[in-house]
């Protein structure tokens, strides 16, 4: 492990020189912030490096994985145990869960657009998630796209007028493929809807103490708002925050919202 504190690496948002900040064992969880760890310690280290222009924070541990592999080695059955709906409560029913509430927020958001827009539940975590029935049960029209966790992923046709990314960024590691993605399917006046926790910039030099740096997760990359300017500003997608949250578009959104008002 030594060797990595010798190499840089080119950042994946914007091509800058990142250096390596450390190693983390591969069982480290999110839901180990509660108090205890929920799987014992590994013997498998994974290194993480920070880029020093944009603070984006990320390893090349899963680089060349297959679908196969994220299945079988982070989206298996131990992951919905240490990631459950309600820490502590088994058997939630799908309306109360918080994706679910989260998607009813999303489309308090979008209401009046019902009739006008299309959706994209970007890793949604099921066809439809616990988000996008939110949405559906808001009245609409969802598409529903999880590369990783779903048998057989739809691949989306065509544009969308929102793609809600929600707690999935952090699980991308092809970065290249995640803009273009974007790019090809955000439609023109279209709005990205980004939920992943930013973290600050310049990089704290204690970054992989977050509880959010979490290989066992799947959290594999770790987004500063300027990491991620970089990121989407190649395919001509603006980043902007705002108190409602993080969101990504080229002209702002015609369609009715209560996000940008006219």
């Amino acid at each position: 492990m030594e060797n990595y504190r010798l190499a840089a690496m080119a950042c994946k948002c914007c091509a800058a020189s990142a250096s390596y900040v450390g190693i983390l064992d591969a069982n480290k969880c999110c839901i180990d912030r509660l108090g205890r760890r929920a799987l014992p310690v590994s013997d498998v280290q994974v290194p993480y490096w920070a880029c020093g222009n944009c603070g984006f924070v990320f390893t090349n541990y899963v680089d060349e994985w297959s679908a196969e592999d994220f299945r079988t080695k982070i989206y298996n059955a131990d992951y919905e145990w240490i990631n459950p709906a309600i820490p502590g409560r088994a058997d939630v029913p799908l309306k109360e869960t918080p994706s679910y509430a989260n998607g009813k927020r999303i489309a308090s958001f979008l209401h009046g657009s019902q009739d006008d827009i299309r959706i994209l539940d970007f890793g949604a975590g099921g066809d439809p998630g616990p988000l996008g029935q939110g949405l559906i049960d808001s009245g609409f029209n969802v598409s529903s796209y999880e590369p990783y966790r779903v048998e057989e992923a739809r691949k989306p046709k065509g544009r969308y007028d929102v793609i809600v990314a929600v707690e999935v960024f952090e699980h991308c590691h092809d970065l290249g493929a995640l803009s273009a993605f974007m790019g090809r399917h955000l439609s023109r006046d279209g709005l990205l809807w980004i939920q992943t926790l930013l973290h600050p910039f310049p990089t704290p030099p204690d970054v992989l103490t977050s509880w959010y740096v979490a290989p066992r997760d799947g959290h594999v990359s770790i987004f500063t708002l300027p990491a991620l300017s970089c990121l989407f500003n190649a395919v001509g997608i603006n980043i902007v925050q705002t108190a409602v949250g993080t969101f990504g578009f080229r002209s702002v959104p015609t369609f009715p919202n209560r996000i940008f008002l006219r």
